[in-house]
């Protein structure tokens, strides 16, 4: 049944244009297309994944050994990265009561199509840049860098987290990896940037592109039921295996791609591992001492993370094991004090971000990149700073310039992700895509299959805990 306005009285949904509710199928079956149609002309096979003949009559393979392959070293490493992009970002994306299912199945769908996409994009920007066509050779590098390029989707989802349709998820998940393929080229290339661990490249660039995406939505807190925003024990506790998943996979989030060079690999591993235990321990004291003696679970299921954030640009680097601390230890803090008081800011300025994104991966990654600047200016003799890691003093490459170009990698990366991130906000406006009515954001209910049992058995359980919890709360008060 459809009422005046064009949404559908039944399922709550907003029903636009002539698709109505084919909109998502027929949208994605031609992003699927699209995506297939490209990947036959975009991709091929790695040499060493290619079947060899040799012999008289070419009828005997030839056998690579595992040796002569070092990419396959990082296995584990690719495997651990992509957990984390389907498993870490899915059950944290799970701790609204009202989205659960939906943010860890969306989570689940963006993983798919950006992996795939990716590697398109990666030969796209080669053509942009380099004027020639070469194909993106598949393989294990090449899947590491779709899993960093996907996490940067995905936290920009946490920033519009139930604010976006299945239908206008596809069409992000089209322009951002484009467009942070073509940051992360600029940055690296153009201003000699390293930035192994993502701090600004992935981290920064996701969140603010999610910021700039809500603010082409128009997306405002006002907008948002308070019965939506609420969550429950079992949606936390979901976010915490999420937590818990992303904290342990994070050095080889890190150290993936680093595969050819085991010695800056292994620093990388340490150096993250150090960063993110300490972030662990400042965020919760953090939150302890912000929360009048209490810790706020929100801030555990993520300022805990804000180590791994904050030490992707540095974790390359060759320094002492106190700076990584240190540098860890404040961005815990940081990110924890970002949820308590930061982000009731950002809501009184009319700007929204359902799961924190801006406190987790946002500002941390922007002090992780302004931290490694302070330890290039520190350091003397560290050939790991810039992109090629080969760079000297002879190159007209001083310390002093690398900070500079560390700073406008920083501003330029915020550029392109704000403005760009705008631009998706309003195409995904349009009548072709599906919206989400303000009275549903952050509400599943409209995009899965659902009893009435099922729905009356979760409000019941929903109205109980928090009869419960009420109850407890006076009791504690008394």
């Amino acid at each position: 049944m459809v009422t005046e306005g064009g949404y559908d009285s039944l399922s709550g949904r907003k029903k636009v244009g002539m698709l109505g509710r084919l909109s998502f199928p027929v949208l994605g079956l031609v992003a699927f297309a699209l995506v297939l149609i490209l990947f036959g002309v975009c991709t091929t096979l790695d040499g060493n994944s290619i079947l060899k003949l040799e012999g008289e009559n070419g009828t005997k393979r030839v056998i690579i050994p595992g040796g002569q392959n070092p990419m396959m070293g990082s296995y584990g490493m690719m495997m651990d990265a992509t957990a984390m992009c389907v498993m870490g970002f899915g059950f944290l994306y799970a701790f609204c009561r009202k989205y659960t299912w939906g943010g860890i199945v969306f989570n689940f769908l963006m993983c798919g199509l950006c992996f795939l996409w990716c590697q398109v994009c990666t030969c796209i920007v080669h053509v942009i840049f380099s004027g020639h066509f070469q194909k993106t050779e598949i393989n294990l590098a090449a899947m590491i860098s779709a899993d960093l390029v996907t996490a940067a989707v995905l936290i920009t989802f946490g920033v519009v987290y139930g604010f976006v349709s299945p239908c206008q998820i596809i069409v992000i998940c089209l322009i951002e990896p484009l467009a942070m393929k073509i940051n992360e080229h600029i940055v690296v290339s153009f201003l000699s940037t390293s930035d192994a661990g993502g701090s600004i490249l992935t981290h920064a660039f996701g969140a603010f592109y999610g910021v700039g995406l809500n603010f082409g939505l128009g997306i405002k807190p006002k907008h948002i039921p308070e019965e939506n925003r609420k969550t429950n024990k079992v949606a936390d506790t979901f976010a915490l295996v999420g937590t818990i998943v992303l904290w342990m996979f994070w050095p080889s989030f890190n150290g993936s791609l680093l595969y050819d060079d085991a010695s800056v690999q292994h620093r990388v591993v340490v150096n993250t591992y150090l960063a993110i235990c300490a972030s662990c321990v400042t965020a919760m004291i953090t939150s302890h001492l912000v929360h009048g003696g209490k810790l706020n679970i929100l801030e555990i299921q993520n300022a805990t993370l804000a180590g791994g954030v904050s030490i992707g640009m540095s974790c390359s680097y060759n320094v002492n094991p106190w700076v990584p601390v240190l540098i860890g230890g404040l961005a815990g803090m940081l990110s924890s004090v970002g949820y308590g008081k930061i982000a009731e800011f950002l809501e009184n300025l009319g700007m929204m971000d359902s799961a924190g994104a801006v406190q987790l991966h946002g500002i941390p990654g922007v002090f992780g990149a302004v931290a490694a600047g302070i330890v290039v200016i520190a350091t003397t003799n560290n050939q790991y700073f810039a992109a090629d890691t080969v760079w000297t003093e002879m190159d007209g490459n001083t310390n002093g310039k690398q900070f500079g170009m560390i700073l406008a990698s920083v501003l330029v990366t915020l550029a392109i992700s704000l403005v760009v991130g705008a631009l998706n906000g309003l195409l995904v406006r349009v009548p072709i895509c599906e919206q989400v009515e303000r009275k549903l954001l952050i509400d599943e209910t409209p995009y899965f299959e659902m009893t009435l049992g099922i729905l009356y058995e979760t409000d019941q359980e929903s109205h109980q805990e928090e009869k419960e919890e009420n109850v407890e709360l006076m009791a504690d008060t008394a």
